[in-house]
């Protein structure tokens, strides 16, 4: 077996493996692969020449942490499973970031077995969200659909844990424009919107009651399920040093 990064030759047998472990958004998958995947973040485990396992190590940064990887897509072919493939993997990749000066491995597990999978390998839950059903309720209020201007508004509304830069943010208003979601802005909130809120952030109660009041109207729908800061378990850490985390926020890390 050899784990190493991928090849341009590679892209056939990636693409594929990415189908069979993630069907359920093929359009998103023909966007990721068009617009965001790269081979210098794709760590593969072969042998005979067949991908087997594979991951992606996206960079990112947290704050009061530093340079980070977040681990995204992380797969194995149906018949290896089990084989402590993944293992290998991401054992692979922290070595990688203690060599790059990475502060810390991320990830968010899709199920409760995964997060028991992930602790084994030294991740703690450390990120957390909050979801629940909001109810039309009151007047709404005007909002916009945000463009690249608004880029400033929406790195001051947000607060999570996950820096966020004009290149992330410009990532995510072609996303959605392209898949069909939106991000709507008002001065004091921000919701990314898909056919529910996703994300809300926002400095005022009053805008963000505002604010879903609209979504609930533009989606032609009485209630709305919405995505926030909560206590939640939704991600995981691998850090590197003994610094303190505690209930950070991370999402639209395209899970």
């Amino acid at each position: 077996m050899m784990i190493r990064f991928a090849k341009k030759e590679d892209i056939e047998n990636i693409i594929k493996l990415w189908d069979v472990c993630f069907p359920e958004e093929p359009d998103f998958n023909k966007y990721f692969f068009e617009n965001i995947f790269r081979y210098r973040n794709t760590l593969i485990l072969e042998e005979n020449g067949d991908i087997l396992s594979m991951a992606q190590m996206m960079p990112c940064s947290i704050k009061n942490l530093g340079k980070a990887t977040y681990i995204y897509g992380a797969c194995t072919t149906p018949e290896h499973r089990s084989k402590g493939l993944m293992k290998k993997l991401l054992e692979k990749s922290f070595a990688v970031d203690k060599r790059r000066g990475n502060t810390a491995s991320v990830l968010i597990p899709a199920n409760k077995e995964l997060f028991e999978f992930y602790a084994k390998l030294g991740y703690e839950t450390a990120f957390y969200i909050g979801e629940g059903i909001y109810t039309a309720n009151g007047d709404d209020g005007s909002y916009k659909e945000a463009e690249y201007k608004d880029i400033p508004k929406l790195m001051n509304l947000y607060t999570g844990d996950i820096e966020r830069n004009r290149s992330y943010w410009k990532t995510y208003i072609d996303m959605y424009k392209a898949l069909g979601g939106k991000i709507l802005l008002r001065k004091d909130a921000y919701a990314v919107v898909s056919d529910r809120v996703e994300e809300i952030m926002y400095s005022t109660d009053e805008g963000k009651n505002k604010l879903l009041n609209s979504i609930c109207g533009y989606l032609e729908k009485d209630t709305v399920r919405v995505r926030e800061k909560g206590n939640i378990p939704f991600g995981m850490i691998k850090k590197y040093s003994d610094t303190a985390t505690e209930n950070m926020y991370m999402n639209l890390m395209f899970n």
